[in-house]
C-alpha cells in the first residue's frame, strides 16, 4: 500500500493505513458558532480507512498518538473480505484452515490484526451500521442507484439510509466520548472510561474508506456541538484529500463489482457500446468514491428537516439522555486558545 504526502496536521501518515487524520485539526480548526472563542477538541476524535493491514508497529504508532478504542462501522461481509490474511502452514496450528493435496494448508490469520491492536493496548468495538446481508451483488445494486447521480440527490438518499439505520452504532461512541473527562483533567463522577489512562483517549472511527458511515457519524456529531455547516462539509471533503492517491484503485474496484456492472447495463446498456457502458461506469464510479462538500451540505439539511436537527436524532434514534448530551459537550469542546 503506497504512504502517500499528505498535510500536517490533520492527515497522519503511516504506512497502510490510509485517509489518518485528527478529525478537530481542520484548518482553522472547528469552531463552535455562538460561543465565546471554543472550538472542537483536538487529540480526542481520529477517523481513518479500514485499518487490518496495519503491523505490529502501525499499532503501537496509533497509540502513541493518543488512541485507545477503535470503532469499527464496517458491516460482517467487509470485515471477513477486508483482508484475506492467509499463509501457508502446516496443519495442526489450531486456526481454521484449508488442506492442501501437498498436506499444506491456509491458515486463516484474519483475527491477528486484533491481536496486535490488542498487544498494543487499544481496544476494538464493532459497532456495523449495517450488519449482515446489505451487501449482496443485488443489494449492492440498489444502492450503487443512489451514490451515482450527477447531483448530490443520490448521495443525500444514501446518507439517510445511513442515519435511520445508525443508532445503536453511533451510541456506543458517543457513550464512550460522553465518559471521557473534560479538558486540562478535569474528571466528572470521579473517573473517565475504565481502564483509561487520562493521556489516552483517542477514539478512532472507520469503516472501509473513511468517507460516508465514518462521514456521517462525524457530521452528526459536529453539528450537535454547534460546528457551522460549512466547516463540517470541509472537513468532509478532507477524504478527497486523504484518499486521493488511490482513487483510481478504487474506481477500477468499483468498476469490475457484479452489481455495479449489473446496475450500469440495465440502466445505461440500452445503444450503448461496450466501450461507452464502461465510460458511463468510470464516470459513475470517480462520483462514487468523492466526498465533494455538497453531499455533506445536503445530509446536514436533511438532519435539519427529518430530525429537527442533529440533538433531536441524537434524542430520537441514537438515545442519548440529557445527563449524555451535556457530557459529550464538556468533554469535546474547549478553548480555542
Amino acid at each position: 500500500m503506497p504512504t502517500p504526502t499528505l498535510p500536517q496536521p490533520p492527515f497522519f501518515t503511516i504506512p497502510n493505513i490510509n485517509n489518518l487524520r485528527d478529525a478537530a485539526l481542520l484548518p482553522g480548526g472547528l469552531p463552535i458558532k455562538n460561543t465565546n472563542n471554543k472550538k472542537v477538541r483536538p487529540g480526542l476524535l481520529f477517523r481513518s480507512a479500514e485499518p487490518s493491514q496495519l503491523p505490529p508497529s502501525g499499532w503501537h504508532t496509533l497509540s502513541s498518538l493518543g488512541i485507545a478504542r477503535v470503532f469499527d462501522l464496517r458491516s460482517k461481509p467487509e470485515v471477513e473480505k477486508g483482508w484475506k490474511g492467509t499463509r501457508t502452514g502446516k496443519p495442526g496450528g489450531g486456526c481454521d484452515s484449508e488442506q492442501h493435496a501437498n498436506g499444506d494448508v491456509d491458515v486463516d490469520v484474519r483475527p491477528r490484526w486484533i491481536q496486535d491492536l490488542e498487544a498494543a493496548g487499544l481496544k476494538r468495538h464493532w459497532v456495523p451500521v449495517f450488519e449482515e446481508s446489505d451487501y449482496s451483488p443485488a443489494r449492492l445494486a440498489e444502492r450503487y442507484v443512489k451514490y451515482m447521480d450527477e447531483s448530490v440527490d443520490g448521495f443525500v438518499q444514501a446518507y439517510a439510509d445511513i442515519l435511520r439505520h445508525a443508532g445503536p452504532a453511533f451510541g456506543e461512541i458517543l457513550r464512550y466520548l460522553a465518559q471521557v473527562p473534560a479538558a486540562a483533567g478535569e474528571q466528572r463522577d470521579g473517573e473517565g472510561p475504565s481502564g483509561e489512562q487520562p493521556e489516552r483517549l483517542g477514539a478512532l472511527v472507520h469503516c472501509t474508506a473513511g468517507k460516508d458511515r465514518t462521514g456521517i457519524f462525524f457530521g452528526v456529531l459536529f453539528a450537535f456541538l454547534g460546528v457551522e455547516d460549512e466547516a463540517i462539509a470541509a472537513e468532509y471533503n478532507l477524504t478527497e484529500t486523504g484518499l486521493g492517491h488511490m482513487r483510481d484503485e478504487i474506481v477500477e474496484r468499483l468498476s469490475k463489482a457484479p452489481g455495479f456492472r449489473e446496475y450500469m447495463i440495465k440502466n445505461h446498456g440500452e445503444g450503448l457500446s461496450e466501450e461507452e457502458i464502461a465510460e458511463f461506469g468510470r464516470k459513475a464510479a470517480f462520483r462514487m468514491s468523492g466526498a465533494r462538500k455538497e453531499s455533506m451540505l445536503g445530509s446536514l439539511e436533511l438532519l435539519r428537516r427529518e430530525y429537527g436537527g442533529a440533538e433531536g436524532y441524537l434524542r430520537k434514534v441514537v438515545g442519548l439522555t440529557d445527563r449524555e448530551l451535556e457530557r459529550l459537550r464538556r468533554a469535546l469542546v474547549v478553548d480555542a486558545d
